[in-house]
């Protein structure tokens, strides 16, 4: 399973993983057993996939505790549609659970994009990331309903493998022929379905329009910067001055939007003490008429520190409340810095940028302090749309930006496009990972939200990969890792609704329904048949 993943191409191993993962529950005498079973098989498969995480390359301790923590605690949530389905195989019907268990894994995966243990990186979706020419209905269900079809075609499998081995079933009987039609059907469909949409005269309108003003064109400033030495006070002054020339020399391109990537100044960007940095970014807005999209840390005072989170910190010289937030803004001419449009991040990695429900456990923010950068950061409230303007055209177009980890969330995604977005840009800092599996898969998965939604993505990365991804999947201008880069493309803004997009991930919150659902069943029977069985001895 773990090698079905980019940057390998071999996703067709995900179904012999999934088939082996089954049958090593299923086959499981008693419930520790098949806990133990399961961690060392979840245990290897996100050891082989997220390797990288605990940024092996850098020097910060925390940032490889943190991600050696996440390799070992992940798999724990993990087993719980296992352990689920095992539940109930043992209590109810075997076919019950076998038959079950696509709704039930597709709901732990939506489960992982709700609470704030969110680690939606290893759905089962994101093998097929490389296979343009059979994940186009994502527009349809989203990589939920992909997953959804894995599961469904791995169970089948599994389930010929188990008749044929003991006999049960002939491959010439009505059940084993009607099992590989199905298999037939979901395995083909993906493709016809695919190769209409590819071939479709109506894809016109991605790439040319008569509307000038949907016709967008940005550019990307990769600069290549160290995650970790960018963060020394005493390079400051240097780094935002080196900033300022790349935007410099990039307006050759013209563009109507300039991008830098996450967190790209290491300070907060409002606060006065600062403002000597801040307005030379004011002052390139301002001079050359452009946009400029930029991560920054944002330092917020709350109004009311009454009101305030309680765990947000406290000023020590004005005893002001205050939370910081992993933000991106919108520079825009001739604008107030009260007026700028501010995106917060939302969805935080759990324990790198923020310990898990710490507003009813306030004393776990004590427990994320990077050695580099900033520390623990507050969620914000959701997506934020930014307006691309101008005088002449007014408003022009709308587009959602999502920093770093955010663009793994589908369905919050989604709800973006379903408010309004028109493109969608990304803005990530991926140098922590260096050129390992980390950056590509990043990257990858970004494909699928460009189909889901049918959207054009721009997406800016520190240290690699930046690219443009069209609405059916295609990546251009790809950067290579930890080189220097400017990129420029013209893209077409569209407000397009997919059925995704409009209708949500169905079969996600179907499947999480069902877990829990399912739960709460193999927990009664269960304990139940354990019951019967101890008065019968």
């Amino acid at each position: 399973m773990g090698f079905a993943f980019p940057p390998f191409k071999t996703w067709f191993l995900v179904y012999p993983g999934v088939i082996l993962m089954l049958h090593m529950i299923y086959t499981s005498g008693r419930l520790r057993q098949a806990f133990g079973r399961g961690y060392i098989i979840l245990l290897a498969f996100n050891a082989s996939s997220v390797y990288w995480i605990g940024h092996w390359e850098g020097n910060d301790i925390f940032l490889k505790i943190g991600g050696g923590a996440t390799v070992m605690a992940h798999p724990l949530f993990m087993l719980i549609p296992l352990l689920v389905s095992y539940g109930i195989y043992k209590a109810l019907r075997k076919e019950a659970a076998i038959f079950l268990f696509p709704l039930i894994w597709v709901g732990f995966e939506y489960l992982d994009n709700i609470w704030q243990l969110s680690f939606p990186w290893l759905e089962l979706g994101n093998t097929e990331t490389y296979n343009l020419n059979r994940i186009q209905y994502a527009d349809l269900i989203g990589v939920h309903g992909i997953t959804f079809i894995i599961c469904i075609i791995s169970v089948v499998l599994y389930v010929l493998t188990i008749r044929f081995n003991k006999k049960s079933w002939k491959i010439i009987s009505a059940p084993s022929l009607a099992s590989i039609i199905l298999i037939f059907i979901l395995i083909t469909w993906p493709y016809f379905y695919s190769y209409n949409k590819l071939n479709s005269p109506d894809n016109s309108k991605y790439f040319s329009t008569t509307d000038s003003s949907k016709l967008i064109k940005s550019t990307i400033i990769q600069p290549n910067v160290d995650p970790e030495t960018k963060w020394v006070l005493e390079k400051k002054d240097s780094l935002v001055d080196a900033y300022i020339k790349h935007l410099n020399d990039a307006l050759k391109t013209n563009a109507d939007l300039y991008i830098l990537h996450e967190t790209a100044t290491p300070y907060y960007f409002f606060e006065d003490y600062n403002y000597y940095n801040t307005k030379k970014f004011l002052d390139f807005v301002n001079n050359s008429r452009k946009y400029l999209l930029i991560g920054i840390p944002h330092l917020y005072y709350y109004p009311d520190s009454v009101k305030a989170p309680k765990e947000s910190g406290t000023s020590s010289i004005t005893k002001r409340r205050f939370d910081t937030f992993n933000s991106a803004v919108l520079l825009e001419p001739d604008k107030q810095i009260n007026d700028f449009t501010i995106h917060k991040k939302s969805k935080l990695v759990p324990f790198s940028e923020r310990a898990p429900y710490q507003e009813y456990i306030p004393f776990l923010t004590k427990w994320i302090k990077w050695g580099v950068g900033i520390s623990s950061w507050q969620r914000g409230d959701g997506l934020t749309l930014f307006n691309l303007s101008n005088p002449i055209f007014k408003e022009r177009a709308k587009f959602e930006t999502l920093i770093c980890f955010e663009s793994v969330f589908s369905d919050y995604v989604s709800g973006g496009i379903k408010n309004g977005a028109e493109f969608i840009v990304i803005i990530t800092n991926d140098g922590w990972f260096g050129k390992s599996s980390g950056p590509v898969q990043h990257e990858q998965y970004a494909v699928l939200r460009a189909i889901e939604n049918r959207k054009w993505i721009i997406r800016a990365a520190q240290t690699g990969i930046s690219s443009y991804i069209d609405p059916l999947g295609n990546q251009y201008d790809e950067t290579g890792l930890n080189t220097e880069a400017v990129i420029s493309k013209t893209i077409i803004a569209n407000d397009e609704m997919t059925f995704y997009a409009e209708h949500g991930d169905i079969i996600g919150k179907a499947g999480y329904y069902i877990l829990i659902i399912s739960l709460l069943l193999s927990i009664i029977l269960y304990y139940a048949v354990n019951r019967k069985r101890s008065r019968l001895a």
